[in-house]
């Protein structure tokens, strides 16, 4: 008799919770609906609002681009790069300096080149400034795919190359030399560019086994790696439009056939 009480109250609560307290499915749909217009709205003010950020850009990139760069393009690459003119390796050949690059989204390297007696391998490098703040790249090891060598003779040529690519990595297109130990310039080249006018900037290449050289900064190569960094983040911040407004229209789609859909379901209540 009392298991029978119990089962009586447990559905007379049923009961009540399904009464009319209980949103009907009409309701629930009409509350979706609204959300979806609602989240509509935001997307198109995202779209319109990125579309106009990226227009107001476009001439301090090219403002930026002209200054004094070269675009290439390897078969190699799955993107191309801007250099600073005058930067060029062929231009360069047996002699240690500190070179850069950007590519299309922003990505930036620091490149050191080092030549010089085999027994000396980098696979990092500290800038020095004249007011005694510092900054390390960090470690890269030899042959790992950003740090390349070669040895003709006593001689040893080395290429190791220090990148940052910031939040614009992930889901683009991959180019393995830049994405490779993404990161790791560790804000070097920024540095330079803070102490673009300090004409006692020095580069120190840190070998494996711990011993360094000391590579000047002349004032030609701290306005390129000036100039680079500050394209850097002009194509950094246009890449993040880029895909912040994509993502808003990609929603827009996706939030206006739910919408039809539900406006679909609303007249088939109706009739």
């Amino acid at each position: 008799m009392k298991s029978n009480l119990i089962f009586i109250a447990i559905a007379l609560a049923l009961v009540s919770c399904s009464g009319s307290n209980a949103p009907s499915a009409k309701q629930r749909r009409a509350e979706q609906l609204e959300k979806y217009r609602t989240q509509l709205q935001t997307e198109r003010q995202t779209l319109k609002a990125t579309d106009s950020i990226m227009a107001s850009l476009m001439p301090e990139i090219n403002t930026a681009k002209g200054k004094g760069f070269e675009y290439e393009k390897t078969q190699y690459d799955d993107l191309g790069r801007f250099r600073p003119i005058g930067m060029d390796p062929s231009e360069n050949l047996n002699k240690s300096y500190l070179r850069c690059a950007v590519d299309d989204y922003g990505r930036t390297q620091l490149i050191a080149t080092y030549c010089g007696p085999k027994t000396f391998v980098v696979h990092q490098v500290r800038i020095n400034a004249s007011d005694g703040t510092e900054i390390t790249t960090k470690t890269i090891e030899p042959n790992d795919g950003t740090n390349y060598s070669y040895d003709i003779g006593g001689t040893h040529y080395q290429a190791v190359t220090f990148t940052f690519a910031g939040k614009i990595t992930e889901g683009m297109t991959k180019d393995s030399t830049v994405l490779a130990n993404a990161d790791t310039d560790n804000g070097a080249l920024g540095f330079i560019a803070q102490h673009v006018d300090d004409k006692n900037l020095k580069a120190n290449y840190i070998s494996t086994d711990g011993k360094e050289q000391m590579v000047n900064i002349g004032p030609k190569t701290r306005a390129r790696m000036a100039a680079t960094y500050e394209l850097g983040v002009l194509l950094r911040e246009f890449t993040r439009l880029q895909q912040e407004n994509k993502t808003a229209g990609l929603k827009i789609q996706y939030l206006e056939q739910m919408i039809l859909r539900k406006e679909i379901e609303e007249e088939s209540d109706s009739d």
